[in-house]
């Protein structure tokens, strides 16, 4: 191999993985998310601005996304390809495994789900409402204990595909620039994928590619989780492998977003306990399907259960990629 050369991508990805396990991306001013959020506001606004029919609206949510992805995604790969055709190869390798592990979000989730356990583990309800209301959008100000653990939990359980999963999934499938295209467009979708007034027919793109695109990874999700974590949590549960996984199944549908439900299924099937029904947003009342059948009163206990759980899965990723490098 060139001295100049970058190493195997297999390496690069191990090394943003290691990154995102031991220290996590941190937030600043020039982070890419943060970048790809103040373009997807200053263009809503502009496409806010007049109003419009809801087609046309819709039209211009089209170009909101091709807005924020496209700059982020092709100014990506024009850098690295500039820099490998230089002879700069090194440098591509390190800004590939400094962009990876920026915008991969497994220790950062983990680290505000944390924050609400160790507020409970206090008897401190005041600070783990504050703090659930940092990952959440539900109203938590009135949130008994348990429905703090529970909205915690689903945070945890949803985002391990949103956080983690679907990132890995597409830098193995296309490196940085299909990172970035991915997180644009998630992050649009936090934006203003919203199915109410002024969103509703301007996020209806960013909504529908960020549902496609969570399509596989999220399957892949409940799949991973069961394959790593089911059989030991099924000699705990005195079931079998074969039944959670079937509850698991008749559980992954049970949420307004095609995706969301599949690896809170698994976590919920793996925890014996149940997540989803209904939540305040906004001061109005949202009634949601049940996933999975077990307690529905939650403990401290189930969220420190949900981080292990967690912990786990990222070691295991962890090691995986390590394995691919040998």
């Amino acid at each position: 191999m060139d001295q100049f050369s970058p190493p195997p991508f297999s390496m690069l990805l191990f090394l943003s993985v290691a990154g995102d396990t031991f220290w996590g991306g941190h937030f600043y001013r020039f982070h890419p998310v943060v970048a790809m959020g103040m373009t997807g506001r200053m263009l809503e606004r502009l496409f806010l601005r007049h109003e419009s029919t809801c087609l046309v609206q819709r039209w211009k949510g089209v170009l909101l996304v091709l807005g924020v992805v496209l700059p982020f995604s092709c100014a990506t790969a024009l850098i690295l390809v500039m820099l490998d055709r230089a002879g700069l190869g090194w440098i591509s390798g390190a800004l590939t495994v400094f962009w990876g592990y920026q915008l991969l979000a497994g220790k950062s989730l983990e680290t505000h789900v944390a924050a609400v356990f160790a507020s409970l583990e206090k008897d401190d309800l005041e600070g783990a409402r504050q703090s659930l209301s940092r990952i959440v959008s539900r109203d938590t100000d009135r949130l008994e204990r348990s429905s703090v653990i529970r909205g915690a939990i689903e945070s945890l359980s949803e985002n391990t595909n949103d956080a983690l999963v679907a990132p890995l999934f597409y830098f193995v499938l296309g490196g940085i620039p299909l990172l970035m295209a991915y997180k644009a467009v998630s992050t649009l979708d936090s934006q203003v994928g919203y199915k109410t007034p002024p969103y509703r027919d301007l996020g209806w793109a960013s909504a529908r590619l960020d549902d496609l695109l969570a399509f596989l990874p999220a399957r892949l999700s409940l799949l991973l989780l069961l394959l790593l974590f089911g059989y030991s949590a099924s000699k705990k549960r005195s079931t079998t492998f074969k039944a959670l996984f079937k509850d698991a199944l008749s559980n992954r549908l049970n949420h307004p977003s095609p995706n969301s439900a599949h690896s809170m299924s698994a976590f919920a099937v793996l925890l014996g306990i149940r997540l989803g029904g209904g939540a305040s947003y906004g001061n109005r009342w949202s009634e949601k399907p049940w996933i999975g059948f077990g307690r529905e009163s939650l403990t401290v206990e189930d969220l420190s259960g949900a981080l292990s759980i967690f912990r786990k899965f990222r070691w295991s990723i962890f090691l995986m990629t390590g394995c691919a490098t040998a």
